[in-house]
């Protein structure tokens, strides 16, 4: 498994955070790849629900089906993929940062799939180049929202 590890501080409050993050509808605003994403049923942000989004990969649009692993409001969000030879693995930690806002963790484990074993490198590069303006942009939204 190739493992990426981020962190950043953003003014807004955990929950608020968390609100933004875990609704699939907005995915594509703070993530570059995604071009349409939603919820499979009702949006009740819980475990076992499932979501669904349109990204651009190396290998071309990928429809990727998700579920949520954990959810706790305010605190953490995790999702895994559950189609496609790369399979992503998802966490978001949020805590009260220091002088106020939110400490935001983020790490993805990806795992190759039969054949995805042999993309997984490409899969991990892009991801990697990704990640760091994935979260400058959802720092941005929600500080631009909040100001």
């Amino acid at each position: 498994m190739e493992v990426i590890d981020l962190s950043t501080t953003i003014t807004s409050p955990p929950i608020e955070v968390f609100n933004y993050v875990s609704d699939a509808d907005r995915l594509p605003e703070w993530q570059p790849s995604v071009e349409s994403a939603g919820f499979d049923g009702p949006p009740e942000r819980r475990v076992g629900m499932r979501g669904h989004e349109r990204r651009r990969t190396p290998g071309g649009l990928q429809d990727i089906q998700w579920e949520v692993t954990k959810c706790e409001p305010g605190v953490l969000w995790a999702i895994r993929g559950v189609n496609g030879p790369v399979r992503a693995h998802v966490q978001i930690d949020l805590s009260p940062a220091d002088g106020g806002g939110t400490q935001l963790g983020y790490r993805m484990q990806l795992e190759g799939v039969g054949p995805g074993e042999h993309m997984l490198p490409m899969a991990a590069q892009g991801a990697r180049d990704e990640a760091p303006e994935m979260l400058a942009r959802l720092k941005q939204r929600l500080e631009t929202v909040n100001a």
